[in-house]
């Protein structure tokens, strides 16, 4: 019997350092890294794509294999092309969160000659606004050539809501936007400090798909039903 302040000698070899270290060895595997250092990438096993890659090509494919609608235009025609699919689509009433440079006169005016009511959600904190748009258009943050996902960000000039809760969600893409993968999206991030980083960040691959109920997949039900994209190709 060993009493409990009786020290027992451990067979040499049997710690769990040393047994990791064994299996290592036979796996022929480095030791293990720093707890600080982020681990090594094996590129040539994870990444899929690369700046190498023809990204709009690719990206494109990705985004209709998921069930995104990519339409193509040139950067002076998004006004009148958004207004052509608000129309196609029968939407009433939009909210709308493009940058400065794209926000101007020329949308409002476009949409305004098809009777449709560009909804002011910037001063609607309970987001009201954005549940009452038969559709949200937003650019975006970035945008994952391997997947064809979009990556939005909320801000004060981003609410979550575009994305997320109007039946369709129309995203502004360019060919600056396209990354070959979420390393590329992730790297870009790096030392940026808490305070700079948005609130919320979503990747959308697809339109909003459930199979809760009884196995069956219905589209649309907890987000948009439809997705598509105003693929800028000059811009």
């Amino acid at each position: 019997m060993v009493g409990a302040n009786t020290q027992v000698n451990q067979a040499p070899g049997t710690s769990r350092a040393d047994f990791l270290a064994r299996i290592r060895k036979a796996l022929d595997r480095p030791g293990p890294q720093d707890p600080g250092s982020a681990p090594q990438v094996p590129e040539d096993l994870v990444r899929l794509a690369s700046d190498q890659d023809d990204l709009v090509e690719l990206f494109t494919r990705r985004a209709g294999e998921v069930g995104m609608q990519v339409r193509p235009c040139r950067g002076a025609e998004l006004s009148e092309r958004l207004a052509e699919l608000l129309v196609e689509l029968q939407a009433g009433s939009v909210t709308l969160a493009l940058p400065t440079t794209d926000r101007d006169d020329q949308i409002a005016r476009d949409l305004q000659d098809r009777n449709i009511v560009l909804l002011n959600w910037r001063d609607d904190r309970s987001m009201a606004e954005q549940y009452r748009a038969d559709a949200g258009i937003c650019d975006v943050h970035a945008a994952l050539a391997e997947t064809g996902s979009l990556v939005c960000c909320s801000g004060a000039d981003h609410a979550r809501g575009h994305s997320l809760v109007p039946p369709v969600h129309i995203a502004v893409v360019r060919k600056q936007d396209i990354l070959p993968d979420l390393l590329d999206y992730i790297a870009q991030q790096e030392g940026t400090s808490p305070p700079d980083l948005p609130s919320a960040q979503a990747l959308i691959t697809g339109p909003s798909k459930t199979a809760d109920i009884e196995g069956v997949l219905i589209t649309g039900v907890h987000g948009p039903g439809q997705v598509f994209i105003m693929l800028i190709e000059d811009g």
